[in-house]
């Protein structure tokens, strides 16, 4: 928000008849612009949601995100205010209110898990391809890893289609005690 700093007014009217004092109020007038935009700019970045350039980088540097070179600041926001409120424990309904956020709202996807396996179905109807990356690690960090996880595009998508799995592995050691 641009301000008007008028430090003349400010004067009592016997001192304003001078002209010194009011030459050297009228200098410091853009100095004290200056300091009000640095607050306005300081303001605004204690928030995901009107952050700028700067602010979003700061952020980004905090949670360790890396944005693409063609990432747009909207996007950048969206995927900053995604992984800034990241809470546990995670259920069904908190996976389908943060596949919400990320979708914009609207019911742009559809969450089946299977009652008898450990299978997550999602469904995406329409999605813009630069939330493709965030999908994936919103699921990996979510979904547990004892829960196969697949992803179906409905519509058009120019992407990478994922399956999830699990893995384990074990180290056998065998103890043997010495006889003497």
């Amino acid at each position: 928000m641009k301000r008007e700093v008028d430090l003349v007014s400010y004067l009592p009217p016997f001192i304003k008849e001078y002209k010194e004092p009011v030459a050297a109020l009228r200098a410091e007038d853009p100095e004290f612009s200056k300091a009000w935009e640095a607050v306005d700019e300081v303001l605004h970045n204690h928030f995901i949601s009107t952050a700028d350039e700067y602010g979003i980088a700061r952020r980004e540097k905090l949670l360790g995100i890396y944005p693409s070179e063609d990432a747009s600041l909207e996007s950048r926001r969206a995927r900053v205010q995604n992984r800034w409120k990241d809470r546990l424990p995670y259920t069904m309904r908190a996976l389908e209110r943060k596949l919400s956020e990320l979708f914009g709202g609207g019911h742009h996807f559809f969450v089946w898990l299977r009652p008898d396996s450990y299978d997550l179905v999602l469904t995406v109807y329409s999605m813009d391809d630069s939330q493709t990356e965030e999908l994936e690690y919103l699921l990996s960090v979510m979904v547990p890893v004892n829960i196969a996880t697949h992803i179906v595009y409905e519509g058009t998508h120019a992407g990478k289609i994922y399956c999830g799995a699990f893995f384990s592995e074990a180290d056998i050691i065998e103890l043997k005690q010495r006889r003497g």
